[in-house]
């Protein structure tokens, strides 16, 4: 993986505990892309405050095209 994917990858992890430590679901993010990533549920009920049709932030519209290692 190239840095920037690195790097991108991170920082959307942070930007999902940010809401994760409120007790809040990330918007645009499904349960299972939290459990992908490693990260638990939000702690508080209602995990399923926003709806997950919402588009996905512009963090994740990077692509790397450099070939896998």
């Amino acid at each position: 993986m190239c840095l920037a994917c690195e790097e991108q990858e991170y920082f959307f992890r942070v930007w999902c505990a940010d809401f994760l430590a409120r007790g809040e679901m990330p918007p645009g993010v499904t349960a299972e892309d939290l459990e992908a990533l490693g990260l638990p549920l939000p702690a508080a009920g209602g995990s399923e405050q926003q709806p997950a049709k919402r588009p996905a932030p512009a963090a994740n519209a990077f692509a790397c095209d450099s070939p896998d290692e």
